[in-house]
């Protein structure tokens, strides 16, 4: 049975303002969107018939944008076929953050690979068009002018690197409800600023001049006094602007520090159920590279926890955002080795580090290479008789020789290292034993 897993990023909007109405009552619009690394998991089997399953019951079935997504791909491609699609909600919904955008942009790109590149990116924007206005840029994503009813995309450059925390608050509002107040309370007599304030401030690279030139005009759509209050306490606890996303609600605020984001991130969720730390991306909806090895997880029994954090890039930054702190045996999905394979990486760190030589006897290990002891001491307090993953990160010449799990070698994996994305599975230790076990019961190295 053929399946696909995608990743489906959340949006947000740098700058959105109307600039006019069309005769068929749709809104033309002027907007600077980012993706960002929240992601919605969209799994794609093919079948006979076209089927929707969520996370959330409420969104299952023919309603869902990803079911007419699918059907007008197949429409279109004169393909016949259906497909079984399940997505794993973590995009609030009516949060201006295009999570049913972000989904059927998944699903046009998932059928596509699954059905050989039928089409073109372009062929596939020009269907998601027909799915709703924010579907072409979950397609593309990045950093983009977005005109017309969103489905004229232009490049820009891309947003200076920062942190970005989110929050939702406990109600949400539609974007057609949110387009016919501005209609019918006159918005349309608001001063209107010029986007290319902060089409300039991206092209000179300028993260102050960036925030200061936020702009949303359908902020004034929204009578609830919270919205200015999340925007108060992000600035107040330094983010370097803030403001409501699409047609809301949920409020951003953006960070030039890893630390300062994780303090608001923790202060604000004292107060409010969703928050949300994310990091921009520079694509859209894209293969999920480590949906092979949850599968093969399920397949075992095996119980785990998906953990979704920001991208990063040092030591530092796993540090503040408490990676180390989770006290279990983590499994690393690495990305590559010094011949360009893919393998995987088992370590173990936080309170719970296991002794070496106890993990050698219980898998049959052959062979260990080490981290530094500098670094192991600096970063985890661990001696050299400890396993960390420490050796991976950072070093260009680092990890020459990767554990290979002969039950999950074959699939594709990502992990953490600069300019990467990330994926992590944390499973326990006696988890990690019954898989080995259970498959050989080899592993043949662990590098650090």
């Amino acid at each position: 049975m053929k399946s696909i897993g995608i990743k489906a990023p959340a949006k947000i909007n740098l700058f959105l303002d109307i600039t006019g109405r069309l005769e068929n009552g749709y809104h033309e619009i002027a907007s600077v969107m980012q993706t960002i690394d929240i992601f919605d998991y969209v799994k794609i089997t093919a079948a006979d018939k076209i089927t929707v399953r969520c996370s959330e019951g409420n969104l299952d079935g023919e309603s869902n944008i990803a079911h007419k997504a699918a059907r007008l791909f197949f429409e279109q491609s004169k393909i016949e076929s259906g497909a079984d699609i399940y997505i794993d909600k973590r995009i609030p919904m009516q949060a201006g953050m295009a999570g049913g955008s972000a989904d059927a942009a998944a699903v046009l790109v998932g059928l596509n690979k699954l059905f050989d590149e039928h089409f073109t990116i372009e062929e596939l924007c020009e269907i998601g068009a027909k799915c709703g206005a924010d579907v072409p840029f979950s397609i593309m994503g990045g950093t983009m002018l977005a005109e017309g009813i969103g489905e004229k995309l232009s490049p820009t450059v891309p947003i200076p690197d920062c942190w970005i925390v989110a929050v939702k608050p406990n109600f949400g509002m539609s974007t057609p409800e949110s387009y016919k107040y501005y209609d019918e309370h006159g918005l349309f007599a608001l001063e209107h600023p010029d986007k290319q304030k902060i089409i300039a401030s991206l092209e000179e690279n300028d993260l102050s001049s960036l925030c200061g030139n936020l702009y949303n005009v359908l902020e004034h759509t929204v009578e609830s006094s919270i919205i200015g209050d999340i925007k108060k306490e992000m600035l107040g606890l330094g983010a370097k602007g803030s403001m409501m996303t699409g047609s809301g609600t949920a409020v951003f605020g953006i960070f030039d520090s890893v630390h300062t984001a994780v303090a608001a991130k923790n202060e604000l969720s004292r107060k409010y159920d969703s928050v949300f730390l994310s990091r921009p991306t520079n694509y859209g909806a894209c293969l999920d590279k480590s949906a092979a090895v949850f599968e093969r997880f399920e397949e075992l029994g095996i119980e785990y926890e998906r953990v979704d954090h920001p991208a990063v890039y040092t030591m530092e930054e796993m540090d503040s955002l408490g990676i180390f702190n989770k006290g279990v045996v983590g499994k690393n999905l690495f990305l590559r080795d010094n011949k360009g394979k893919r393998h995987f990486l088992v370590f173990v760190f936080g309170d719970k580090h296991t002794d070496l030589v106890s993990i050698q006897n219980e898998l049959g290990i052959k062979h260990v290479s080490f981290g530094s002891a500098e670094r192991l001491d600096r970063y985890l307090g661990l001696t050299k008789g400890s396993v960390s993953p420490l050796g991976v990160i950072n070093d260009k010449d680092a990890a020459v020789e990767f554990i290979i799990d002969k039950d999950f070698k074959d699939c594709p994996c990502v992990g953490v290292h600069p300019n990467q994305n990330t994926s992590i599975v944390w499973i326990g230790f006696e988890d990690l034993i019954k898989v080995i076990k259970e498959n050989g019961n080899r592993i043949d190295y662990i590098n650090i």
